[in-house]
């Protein structure tokens, strides 16, 4: 199946499942287009169909409530219930039942095109790449912990706020200022907004609720083309508070496979939405406002929570190659943390040890990656082609 099949299949299939938006839709399969990096990441229901096909023997690895369509950009900060700063996987969408090594191979491959984008501020081997992802899982799978951005990982925190010791930045403040001014001046929905999304954004509010507007907000790739509501009450108590409401349907993965696995048919049979099973299984210090209320995920949006993008991040110069291993390293940790509490942690060092060997070597991870980046680009080449 050609991935202009596969695409329209899959639309077809998630226009049952939620309401999508015409314009949205043509956007995404634009912003497709573009580069190979934004294709990964748009296209997690062709992945889906790619992995078990191309990398049968990872395919067979133990199971875990695994995040799915897990890359280098799916991080991000939020507060936690004391006010702490946190971070971690921020986007579960597309959570099920799928061997570990899904993800770990995800979030190579995406390391890999994201070093080989010129755009892209990170530099390092990509053996050394896998190799620190492979590392940090490892030490969280067996000793999980929180990522807490309060005494601990002083450097993490930096980058995701971008504290530069450069003096001719501007200075922190200047995050809070274009906060207010993006989300004050969004542009307002069209259309009716649905009553179960709006009841929803009302319980995620203060309460009393402040009186708020529903605005429209282009975000991520994964998900574009579902209804997304971002609701802005531009003053309480002296400044803006901004929730955000994002319709859910049952992962990708559960629609590719439903032929292959008897657990994928069942669960999709019953629209099962893994989101908030995994959240609160994963050991993390968990955002109190993140909420899942009648098929939408509900957050807060502020200066200090929001998702990590590459091209936020702060490197400075001669420092790339250290920064990307530490970066890689901590993203593998926190998958550590998250599988270590779904599935047997000792099935998994042990069916690791088996394709790594005692000196842990990465070159199942490298091979595991590089057939779906090959596979990833010749599906690139094929739908630019399609697109132009």
């Amino acid at each position: 199946m050609s991935i202009t099949q596969s695409t329209a299949e899959y639309e077809k299939w998630l226009g049952s499942q939620v309401t999508l938006v015409p314009d949205e839709i043509k956007l995404k399969h634009n912003k497709m287009a573009e580069a190979e990096f934004p294709f990964l990441r748009a296209t997690f229901y062709r992945w889906a169909h790619l992995f078990p096909k191309h990398c049968p023997e990872l395919y067979a690895a133990p199971r875990v409530l695994g995040v799915g369509d897990l890359h280098i950009e799916n991080f991000g900060t939020w507060r936690d219930a004391e006010g702490r700063l946190a971070w971690g996987v921020n986007d579960f969408d597309e959570s099920c039942f799928l061997p570990y090594t899904n993800d770990l191979v995800r979030l190579a491959t995406s390391a890999y095109f994201a070093l080989t984008d010129k755009s892209n501020p990170l530099n390092l081997d990509f053996k050394e790449s896998c190799r620190a992802i492979q590392e940090g899982y490892l030490n969280r799978l067996k000793q999980p912990k929180p990522f807490v951005l309060a005494e601990n990982n002083g450097w993490l925190r930096n980058v995701v706020l971008k504290r530069l010791a450069d003096h001719e930045k501007k200075g922190e403040d200047d995050l809070f200022e274009r906060f207010y001014e993006k989300y004050s001046t969004l542009s307002g929905v069209e259309g009716e907004v649905p009553a179960d999304a709006r009841m929803a954004l009302n319980s995620c509010f203060p309460q009393p609720t402040p009186a708020f507007e529903i605005k429209h907000r282009e975000a991520g790739l994964g998900s574009l083309g579902r209804q997304r509501f971002t609701a802005v009450a531009t003053n309480w108590k002296g400044g803006i508070v901004v929730r955000e409401a994002k319709a859910l349907a049952p992962s990708a993965w559960l629609w590719a496979n439903r032929g292959r696995e008897e657990s994928s048919a069942a669960a999709l049979a019953t629209k099962r939405i893994y989101f908030s099973e995994i959240v609160a299984r994963s050991v993390r210090s968990s955002d109190p406002l993140l909420k899942v209320l009648d098929g939408w995920s509900v957050r807060r949006l502020g200066p200090d929570a929001f998702k990590v993008e590459i091209n936020d991040l702060f490197l400075k110069p001669g420092e790339e190659e250290e920064l990307t291993k530490k970066l890689l390293e901590a993203m593998g940790k926190e998958l550590g943390n998250i599988h270590s509490s779904s599935g047997s942690p000792n099935s998994i060092l042990d069916h690791l040890k088996n394709m790594s060997g005692d000196n842990q070597s990465v070159k199942w991870l490298m091979n595991g990656s590089m057939k779906i980046v090959e596979e990833t680009r010749e599906d690139f080449r094929d739908w630019k082609n399609s697109v132009i």
